[in-house]
């Protein structure tokens, strides 16, 4: 008898999207397609806020179910102040830290500006309520193949990924790419989340880093290359608006960060699935060789994403993003520009509440096609 497929679970970034993700494994856990007991998924790999996620769900890999609701919990009751400092005082010295760099740090030398936000409360956050010491163990006792993290050497400009696997777990060589076996702990959360401009880079040994999608243009690489023979990649963009709408006036600095931040955190997974869907179809058709092998694989692929437009539920909480903050976004551009920018960093529990409920509902709506994929046997 063959031994039963390897399965991974691929978490996207998307900051405060994030919340969607446990929506959609809620609904997989109550509709019982995942049943109870310990994680069907061997693999987690996770970048920026899915690190997060993936690191969570390893610690409980032995109670699949509880880690799930414990970390939607996490989510629904999550405060911006949980994640960045949101009073005055600390808003206003950031400001003013960069308006002094942007008129005279050219001529003294000196930049003094790290961010555009204090992330010390997430720390705090992640240190209280992620179970580090329980991903050892589900590691030693097998119930975790492996969980890897994402992350952007900041120096090098390299992508780096933070392994913690069994010592038996073969390696890999990627271009531009370098493994770190560790041990997960909450440094490693915050290098691998740490959005580009708006959180500031983290040390990690002698290196500073900042959030893994900045150089993952391959996500379901990691998880391949642990042996995975079917993945469950779970994003957090909707579908794209059906029609162009006619400009009216040059986009603002907010819509172009919002572009450049879709580029970096969501447009890379939905590209790699369709890359090894094109694999897959090849591989398919490709003729056996004459010792009766094939030199590649089929790796089966589960595509989840948000059925409705992030951006159209943004819009709906805006006014829930702290009033500073609100106010030195505005400086960015008008309040319909600043939308897509914002739902990075709207960590308001009924924001992500009601992403979530989106996530089970689009799971109840896919159920069908989702238990098919898990029916599937890999050959």
């Amino acid at each position: 008898m063959s031994p039963p497929p390897r399965t991974a679970l691929v978490l996207s970034g998307g900051g405060a999207r994030g919340a969607y993700q446990v929506g959609v494994l809620h609904g997989l856990a109550e509709l019982g397609i995942l049943p109870p007991g310990p994680s069907p998924f061997d693999i987690v790999v996770g970048s920026s806020a899915g690190a997060i996620n993936a690191t969570a769900l390893a610690a409980y890999a032995d109670a699949f179910h509880e880690g799930v609701s414990r970390l939607e919990r996490v989510w629904r009751e999550i405060r911006p102040s949980d994640v960045f400092r949101t009073d005055v005082a600390s808003l206003g010295r950031i400001g003013v830290r960069w308006a002094w760099d942007l008129s005279v740090g050219g001529a003294t030398g000196r930049v003094r500006a790290r961010s555009l936000l204090d992330t010390s409360p997430l720390r705090a956050l992640l240190a209280a309520r992620v179970a580090f010491a329980r991903i050892e163990a589900n590691v030693v006792s097998g119930a975790l193949g492996a969980l890897a993290l994402v992350a952007t050497d900041l120096h090098t400009a390299n992508g780096v990924i933070f392994l913690h696997a069994p010592p038996g777990t073969p390696s890999w060589k990627r271009r531009r790419w370098r493994i770190e076996r560790t041990r997960i702990e909450v440094q490693h959360l915050l290098a691998s989340s740490a959005i580009p401009i708006f959180f500031p880079p983290v040390r990690v040994g002698d290196a500073y880093f900042g959030d893994g999608s900045i150089r993952n243009t391959a996500p379901l690489s990691p998880a391949i290359n642990l042996g995975a023979d079917r993945i469950v990649a779970i994003g957090v963009s909707g579908p794209s608006p059906s029609e162009r709408r006619q400009p009216r006036q040059p986009p603002t600095i907010a819509q172009i960060a919002g572009v450049l931040l879709d580029a970096v955190m969501l447009d890379a997974i939905e590209v790699d699935v369709d890359h090894s869907e094109r694999i897959n179809t090849s591989i398919l058709h490709c003729p056996v060789g004459p010792d009766g092998g094939q030199p590649f694989r089929v790796v089966d692929v589960l595509w989840l994403r948000p059925s409705r437009r992030i951006r159209e539920l943004t819009a709906e909480f805006a006014r829930r993003v702290p009033p500073v903050l609100r106010y030195l976004m505005r400086g960015l551009g008008s309040e319909e520009s600043v939308t897509e920018l914002t739902s990075y960093l709207l960590f308001d529990s009924a924001f992500c509440g009601r992403l979530i409920d989106l996530g089970r509902n689009d799971v109840r709506a896919e159920r069908a096609r989702i238990e098919r994929f898990f029916a599937r046997t890999i050959s």
